[in-house]
């Protein structure tokens, strides 16, 4: 049976291509997860090839470890797992090896598998792009090359690669592989300009597929009491950040915020999630002396629980130009939830949020800018309100996974239809 609906392809046999899935947290995850559960609502029969579960923590969950490979079924998808080299939070080199080892362990789990319809990348890292247009030029498998962000540049601005001539030959790799998609998939306009600009990529073969919400299961809910006192924030305006907690992300400003608003005996910062910076904030925040400050953590799925005790939620992000271009995706479910968000950042999130009146933009590295920020909202909480609708409202209007998942579809479809041979270079035909 083909896909369903106006314009969509007639991809029977889809298989998603990715180091990291579900049950591991982060953006790229919820994504591919809902991108699996939309495809086979259309009647596709989708596959996962995925690595052991390990991120954000670098250990192999329990359950996983001392495998090769296996099977499981994950939300109704089938899912085959390899071994990987778990490294995450480790530092660059182990951050390499990790990657590269990965790929050499799902080459043989897609090139000798069942021959799919159409193969969905999840190019992080973009080596992994390498099986997939191997079994394009074996095989005539069109696939698709996805990256949630600019991982090239990011690497070389984080300081993760000093070596330019690394830095240099990933950039020609990355242009390599994407000049040889069926389609290159990301999830900012932004991105998708840079893409054009300085990896070659034709605008007709860039396509939009941003990170979005299960709206109908992220929404808002009424305060969850008994999970407000098990956190320790009953009583108090409760100011959360939830997501992993990465380098890039910048959190310490929230932490300083939190030390000046020690003061305020009915404000609580949770912070909630795990990854390579959390011992570093928590250290920071004992040293301070926070009281203020909470480390939980709670999982994914009571995520709408967790908003319903929240406040307003707050996301940060450092000051790198290759930043500006994002659009971080652990400030949808909030706005699903109908709770105000604290943007510290300068990126296409922030412009979002900031025009459409659903919380407050403030820029990035600034602790006293939020820290008023969180203060003047906490305090209003009429603004807070109105805020809270709007962000639903832009939830519903612009992040439901059906509506964007729909869209993609229709431009992939037209690139299928144009008769592009699989793995040949851009222009041919």
């Amino acid at each position: 049976m083909a896909l369903s609906g106006p314009g969509v392809p007639p991809f029977r046999d889809v298989v998603i291509l990715t180091q990291f899935y579900a049950p591991e947290p982060g953006a790229p995850q919820v994504r591919l997860a809902a991108l699996a559960r939309e495809l086979a609502r259309r009647g596709a029969r989708v596959r996962v090839i995925t690595g052991m579960p390990n991120y954000p923590d670098g250990r192999i969950q329990p359950g996983y470890r001392g495998r090769l490979t296996m099977r499981e079924d994950v939300a109704g998808v089938p899912v085959r797992r390899v071994w990987l080299y778990a490294a995450a939070g480790r530092g660059s080199l182990h951050r390499l090896l990790g990657y590269l080892s990965f790929t050499l362990a799902a080459a043989p789990a897609l090139l000798l598998g069942r021959r799919p319809d159409l193969v969905f990348v999840e190019a992080q890292p973009l080596t992994l792009a390498l099986p997939a247009w191997l079994l394009g030029v074996l095989r005539g498998v069109p696939w698709i090359y996805n990256t949630p962000d600019l991982q090239v540049e990011l690497a070389g601005e984080a300081g993760w690669i000093a070596a330019r001539p690394l830095l240099a030959l990933a950039r020609r790799l990355e242009a390599f592989l994407m000049g040889r998609a069926l389609a290159v998939t990301t999830v900012t306009r932004a991105f998708l300009e840079h893409f054009a600009r300085t990896r070659g990529v034709p605008a007709e073969r860039l396509c939009f597929l941003p990170n979005g919400a299960d709206v109908a299961w992220l929404r808002p809910l009424p305060r969850d009491a008994a999970l407000a006192a098990r956190l320790g924030v009953d009583g108090r305006r409760v100011v959360t950040y939830a997501g992993t907690h990465a380098p890039y992300q910048g959190l310490e400003v929230l932490v300083q915020a939190a030390a000046r608003l020690r003061h305020r005996r009915d404000v609580a910062v949770l912070i909630v999630g795990r990854g390579p910076e959390r011992e570093r904030l928590v250290a920071a925040a004992r040293t301070a002396a926070l009281d203020n400050v909470l480390f939980r953590d709670v999982p994914f799925a009571d995520m709408p629980r967790l908003m319903s005790v929240s406040d307003l939620f707050v996301a940060t992000l450092r000051d790198f130009p290759s930043a500006r271009g994002m659009r971080l995706s652990k400030a949808v479910p909030p706005l699903a939830c109908g709770v105000p968000v604290v943007y510290a950042g300068d990126d296409e999130m922030a412009a979002l949020i900031e025009r459409e009146g659903c919380g407050v933009r403030v820029p990035p590295g600034r602790p006293d800018l939020l820290a008023d920020a969180i203060a003047r909202l906490v305090d209003d909480p009429e603004r807070r309100r109105a805020m809270g609708r709007r962000g639903r409202a832009l939830a519903e209007r612009a992040f439901a996974w059906p509506a964007l998942v729909d869209a993609w579809l229709a431009q992939v479809a037209a690139l299928h239809g144009a008769g592009r041979p699989a793995g040949a270079p851009a222009g041919a035909a």
